[in-house]
């Protein structure tokens, strides 16, 4: 049976990605030139799957604006709004008249994942007499996922959440999921967890023990990434950009970009429209520049990076594994390493973005109040939208400023901020008596 219809659960505010997601939805945040759902809807439609259901929440209103109908996208979008947040199994539950009585592909929104693995459950579940089918994907931790135990047949026989110890294997559930009316059966059978939520996983074991056909998929032979951090937003910005191809590679004579005298071009680059690459200018692929934007004198990008559109680079600045979104702009001798930049940010000349720690150990973030080991030696600043920093400005390792921060000149940023606070030193100044002449 072919599987036509998908639902994308969307909703959520995204707060471990503050604040990225303090003026945006996270499904809008822009990874590889794209927002991230734009990523995930092409995969859709390039699997068959044209009809979506996006359950959506917070800033809506933005995601509806951005796809409309879907008609620009080749696909059919319908919306519904998640009004209170009681689990992922009360989220599906709003996907029942979707449905109908055809099978559907549920997907959790805030993922990236390879356009195989969705051929892939397609093309299992439609040639397979399945209840319903679910990913997997091997982790190297299994205490911190829900864990997947099969039979021989390699048909779900339980769900573990978060286990002790690897005595369940490590095959964790990977947010992938196809269903038929039964999993409506499932939710209308399950009671709020210790959590006080009611989680989907409960619904599909119920269906387990009904003896219903659970398939397990697994996907570890392909890439994919929970989005749920700041880093991991970085981390798929590469794989994407390390997978562009190359005959995709737009031609500059086409698309009216002025490449001035001295500029230097390496790899897989793709420039947008109307941008102007002044002279001096370096550039590494691969990596994306967007529409419109201004690069240079004396630039120098480096790979696995991206630029938004209406963006400015300016004289001997330096660009390095980051995403710098529209409108933003990096002035003279300033350097962005594996750092994320807000829209309408404007960074004052001398900007510098530590990105690695002194003793050379791995960084930590401190995300909702807790400090978490991002497992990376390199990792620069995230800038919430319409920040606004002073010349001479220092960020230290993995901090956070929030949207409409404004920071003063000669600022060492060595802590998170909120949105809208304002940081500044205040310096000392003595007055000198005039020098006689001599």
């Amino acid at each position: 049976m072919e599987i036509l219809k998908g639902c994308i659960l969307a909703a959520g505010k995204g707060t471990r990605l503050s604040p990225l997601t303090e003026t945006k939805p996270k499904p809008l945040i822009p990874i590889a030139g794209k927002p991230l759902l734009q990523h995930s809807i092409e995969m859709f439609q390039e699997n068959k799957i044209t009809k979506i259901l996006l359950i959506v929440g917070h800033y809506k209103e933005k995601i509806q604006d951005f796809f409309g109908n879907g008609e620009d996208f080749g696909v059919e979008i319908s919306y519904i709004e998640q009004k209170e947040f009681l689990g992922t199994a009360h989220a599906t539950n709003l996907a029942k008249n979707f449905a109908g009585q055809d099978p559907f592909l549920l997907f959790y929104g805030d993922q990236y994942m390879d356009s195989q693995i969705f051929e892939k459950v397609v093309s299992e579940f439609s040639t397979n007499k399945y209840d319903g089918l679910i990913s997997a994907k091997h982790m190297q931790d299994p205490t911190k996922w829900g864990i997947l135990k099969s039979n021989d047949e390699g048909l779900l026989e339980k769900i573990i959440e978060k286990p002790p110890d690897n005595r369940y294997g490590n095959l964790a559930n990977a947010g992938v999921y196809i269903f038929n009316q039964d999993i409506f059966e499932g939710i209308a059978n399950t009671e709020k967890s210790v959590r006080g939520e009611y989680e989907l996983t409960d619904s599909i074991q119920y269906l387990v023990d009904k003896k219903k056909k659970i398939k397990i998929i697994d996907i570890s032979d392909y890439y994919w990434n929970g989005v749920g951090y700041p880093w991991q937003i970085l981390e798929t910005n590469q794989h994407i950009i390390s997978n562009m191809d190359e005959n995709e590679e737009l031609t500059i004579s086409k698309i009216n970009v002025l490449i001035e005298n001295s500029v230097t071009i390496h790899g897989n680059v793709k420039i947008g429209e109307n941008t102007i690459i002044k002279a001096g200018t370096y550039i590494e692929g691969p990596l994306i520049i967007g529409k419109n934007c201004v690069i240079g004198p004396n630039a120098y990008l480096r790979p696995y990076s991206t630029i938004g559109d209406k963006c400015k680079i300016g004289n001997s600045s330096e660009i390095k594994a980051s995403i710098i979104m529209s409108h933003t702009a990096v002035p003279h001798l300033s350097y962005i390493g594996d750092s994320i930049i807000g829209e309408h940010v404007n960074l004052g000349c001398g900007t510098v973005t530590a990105n690695v720690r002194l003793d050379k150990k791995n960084i930590s973030m401190d995300i909702k109040g807790k400090l978490l080991e991002t497992h990376k030696r390199k990792l620069g600043a995230i800038i919430g939208d319409y920040a606004s920093l002073g010349i001479n400005v220092n960020i230290m390792p993995g901090k956070c400023i929030g949207s409409y921060c404004e920071i003063g000149s000669n600022t060492i940023v060595s802590q998170n901020l909120p949105a809208n606070s304002l940081l500044y030193v205040k310096q000392e100044q003595k007055k000198i008596r005039k020098k006689k002449n001599l």
